[in-house]
């Protein structure tokens, strides 16, 4: 087995990975494995749920406290700004919904932007809201193509951070300062980074994120971080008894009909009801475990895979689609091959778990991973 200067640390987290027994498992931009330490709270919930207590109560809201302390920690961001959502989908409703947005006004979004990004935009044109689409060029968005679909009715940019499609990242410092500077709100979809990379949120007004791929959690588990100074005038478009200030932690259950409406402070306002306990505890598991590995470890190790698995696929005369310039990468290689769709189910009945989009090949490729999983690709190919 060859480790190409890996951190040991990382083939040793391997072995803990079942899934790496049997397949080259290279979709993480589909859905990912659970992380082991994912597995194991789940597992002592699901068994704590066999008996119900009052007892147990402080330890529930202890484990959704431990879970947006831990996206924090991973983002780097302050634990206030993180409101937990159970899909990407969900959190940019929430933003769509949320942000000062009048009729005459115009969001600026992506063409081949993924689905979750789109619709809830798409949904203000009831509104009167323009939605206008950058068009799709090889290499990703530009700060420049920004630039020029952006008006003085701009008032909101939402784009991908990773693009599903080509795995090509965008410069998210420079457009939400372009965003900043016109004032805009710039809104991110970064499934497909967080968990793979280092992320920056500078000049990020909202940014969302599912737990099922990258961050190595179950569907139904997600987050949503909003700039800690637009919190407060952010007045969510769903609210519930959980967003207001003084229930959101269950301080006094004897004051339930008080009804003061008040919304708490932070970005838990968000968040209407009972979370699903199981999936955002085992989010919140995993990304303490990524943090712990260290982010820029974890980038560092996706892209040397990557550049292997580039290298490899080149030798065989396989056009790269996805851009390779430094700043422009992510976990992601996709590649221009004949039928994409039949060579997916090919490789997959071989158990290498690879994807087919947009007519292209795609590998998601993780820390955990190793060169063996990829020359088993090659060797399909």
């Amino acid at each position: 087995m060859s480790l190409n200067g890996a951190p040991a640390r990382f083939e040793e987290e391997r072995e803990r990975f079942p899934i790496t027994r049997r397949y080259a498992y290279l979709n993480h931009a589909g859905r990912g494995p659970l992380s082991p330490p994912a597995h194991a709270v789940i597992r002592r919930i699901a068994d704590e749920m066999l008996t119900v207590h009052p007892d147990q109560l402080p330890g529930i809201l202890g484990d959704f406290r431990r879970t947006r302390a831990s996206i924090a920690e991973l983002l780097g961001a302050p634990v206030g700004s993180i409101g937990l959502v159970p899909n990407t989908s969900s959190g940019i409703a929430m933003a769509a919904g949320s942000l000062p947005i009048a009729p005459g006004d115009n969001v600026v979004c992506g063409e081949g932007e993924f689905p979750a990004n789109v619709y809830p935009w798409l949904n203000l044109l009831r509104c009167g809201v323009e939605v206008r689409f950058i068009k799709r060029r090889p290499g990703g968005v530009t700060v420049d193509q920004v630039r020029e679909m952006m008006d003085g009715r701009t008032r909101v940019v939402a784009l991908s951070w990773v693009a599903f499609s080509d795995g090509a990242r965008i410069d998210t410092a420079a457009v939400g300062a372009l965003c900043a500077e016109r004032g805009a709100f710039f809104v991110v979809d970064a499934i497909q980074g967080v968990g793979a990379l280092r992320v920056d949120l500078e000049g990020i007004d909202i940014l969302v994120s599912g737990g099922g791929k990258w961050t190595l959690a179950p569907q139904g588990s997600g987050f949503a971080y909003i700039r800690p100074s637009l919190v407060a005038e952010l007045h969510p478009d769903r609210v519930g008894w959980l967003s207001i200030a003084g229930l959101a932690e269950l301080d006094d259950l004897n004051s339930l009909t008080d009804y003061r409406f008040e919304l708490v402070g932070d970005a838990r306002r968000i968040e209407t009801g009972s979370n699903d306990l199981l999936t955002q505890a085992a989010l919140g598991e995993s990304c303490r475990y990524l943090a712990e590995l260290g982010p820029a470890a974890v980038e560092q190790r996706i892209i040397e895979l990557c550049d292997y698995l580039v290298e490899g696929l080149r030798r065989k005369g396989y056009p790269i689609v996805t851009p390779l310039t430094a700043g422009r990468r992510s976990g992601i290689v996709c590649f221009a091959a004949e039928d994409a769709v039949t060579l997916a189910e090919r490789l997959i009945e071989r158990d290498v778990i690879v994807s087919a989009r947009e007519g292209n090949l795609r590998a998601g490729i993780h820390f955990y991973n190793n060169e063996d999983d990829l020359d088993r690709l090659l060797a399909e190919l």
